[in-house]
């Protein structure tokens, strides 16, 4: 497994969890790695403990995309930035919370394809890696629009993959059970009551775990694309909708 080919990879969402984690084996693995996400504070201490280059950006602008990410030549694209809103019944979901979805789980992976894209298909070489989640394959209770969009994420890596046959570059999908970020306690209106439910006495996945799956993708040799791989903790039956408590 070698990532010589690839010197430049841009990650969003990187400023905690799982973008993060990505981040820091980038570096460690040599690449000129490009953190992004809104928080302008958080990417700082990132960079000053990896080396990485920080970029705060809204990636549901499309020309500020294009404009911040066109001319770096990526030869990786990590599609990790995904909002989160608060659960509950689809028709319940507030139009501004779907409009937060929506935004950022489709329409910022599908302007960061734009910015990188074309450049890869060019020089015959790149690799997209498109974070999905369990909630988009299968049903999951109290998240369907979160669901819907990560949905829309499996469709498009599958679609990708066909539009850029022949192109040299590769696209995977990663899709995690449930990892322990926090980002699940913007699901209740009680933070604790969310940790309760969805961390304690579970053994979750944790970000490096993830963080390392994207590493063997991006590792493996160039005649091999792993095009899906679903990783759930072993206590987590498939779907996400089973998980047996330890504690």
């Amino acid at each position: 497994m070698s990532l010589d080919r690839y010197r430049t990879a841009i990650v969003t969402g990187a400023s905690r969890g799982i973008g993060a984690a990505i981040v820091r084996q980038l570096c460690v693995a040599g690449l000129d790695v490009w953190a992004v996400a809104r928080s302008a504070a958080e990417l700082a201490e990132l960079a000053a403990e990896t080396g990485c280059q920080p970029l705060a950006l809204d990636i549901t602008h499309r020309d500020a995309v294009l404009s911040a990410l066109g001319g770096l030549e990526a030869d990786i694209l990590v599609n990790n930035a995904s909002a989160t809103v608060k659960g509950g019944l689809s028709w319940e979901t507030a139009p501004d919370d779907i409009e937060a979805l929506m935004a950022v789980n489709i329409k910022g992976a599908l302007n960061c394809l734009a910015a990188t894209v074309p450049g890869m298909t060019a020089r015959g070489l790149g690799h997209v890696v498109n974070l999905g989640s369990t909630a988009g394959i299968a049903p999951f209770p109290g998240m369907p629009v979160y669901g819907m969009t990560k949905a829309a994420i499996h469709n498009l890596c599958q679609t990708l993959r066909l539009d850029l046959h022949g192109s040299g570059v590769r696209v995977s999908e990663i899709v995690p059970g449930r990892v322990e970020t926090g980002v699940h306690l913007a699901l209740m209106a009680d933070r604790e009551e969310g940790r309760r439910r969805f961390y304690e006495g579970f053994e979750c996945l944790q970000p490096d775990d993830i963080a390392e799956a994207v590493m063997f993708v991006l590792g493996a040799p160039q005649r091999m694309d792993v095009s899906y791989m679903e990783i759930v903790p072993t206590d987590q039956s498939y779907g996400g909708s089973q998980f047996h408590r330890r504690g």
